[in-house]
């Protein structure tokens, strides 16, 4: 695993990974690292190929030419259902959770991985898994305190704000203990409140090490939250540094921070 100066390690290597839709490019040679310990950020104007990098990083599409390293693993053509097991987890621009459940059940769902004999087993089978539903359980409801949703285990699904279910969400990919957590605008829709208590999060979980990939629009989040950025324009990697240097990128300001500066004074 390649080890950055600060002793850091690359837990994920992007090397000139490209997707084309036949005669579109949605992302062109785009190669960058994310580090243990680190939020990277992955910003850019709408069809900048965000959303494109996270389906090409979890294998939910494949890359037309380059390569995707994973804990020093060449994964690039290995399968998505394999990658979840190696340490990766996502949450969804568009949240991915069972109407019908309860939000603790949607919470163990997450869990499936970590048990052997299927958490849905666990949940509903003899006394003999009694301990490992109640270890399933308590898991479950630890993720919810730390995202802040514990007095809402038992309350559907349906019954949360679009914000709520964003934090469902980080619990659920949370279960399964990932190395490399990806969170696809995870601020959307939370109010003031929920964004500290988010950022706090993002804090804690680095604290423990872990490498936190994030796509997000709001930018006062994002370079709060990052150590680095990524940005991207039109599938093309533009920028690459600090909060601070991508601030003052001349390219990143004509292509996207100036722009969403004058489209909020408007």
């Amino acid at each position: 695993m390649t080890v950055a100066t600060n002793g850091q390690r690359a837990i994920l290597k992007i090397d000139k990974a490209v997707r084309r839709f036949g005669g579109l490019v949605a992302v062109n040679e785009v190669s960058f690292e994310a580090l243990t310990g680190q939020v990277t950020g992955l910003i850019g104007p709408n069809g900048a190929g965000k959303s494109t990098m996270f389906d090409l990083i979890t294998g939910v599409r494949p890359v037309t030419s380059g390569d995707i390293y994973f804990r020093d693993q060449r994964v690039t053509d290995a399968p998505p259902h394999t990658r979840s097991p190696m340490g990766m987890a996502r949450t969804f621009q568009i949240v991915r959770l069972f109407h019908g459940m309860t939000v603790l059940e949607n919470v163990l769902l997450g869990l499936h991985p970590k048990f052997p004999d299927g958490i849905l087993r666990a949940l509903f089978s003899s006394r003999a898994l009694a301990a490992q539903e109640r270890k399933a359980r308590d898991r479950a409801m630890e993720l919810l305190e730390f995202v802040g949703l514990a007095s809402r285990a038992a309350d559907a699904i349906g019954h949360l704000t679009l914000g709520q279910l964003r934090l469902v969400d980080i619990a659920r990919a949370l279960a399964s203990d990932p190395a490399l957590l990806m969170m696809d605008e995870p601020a959307a829709g939370l109010n003031d409140a929920e964004t500290g208590n988010l950022l706090n999060m993002i804090l804690a979980l680095k604290m423990r090490g872990m490498a936190m990939l994030v796509v997000e629009h709001d930018i006062d989040f994002i370079m709060t939250a990052c150590d680095r950025i990524v940005v991207m324009d039109r599938g093309a990697k533009i920028a690459d540094g600090t909060p601070d240097a991508v601030r003052n990128d001349e390219k990143v300001i004509a292509a996207y921070i100036g722009r969403k500066a004058t489209h909020a004074t408007h």
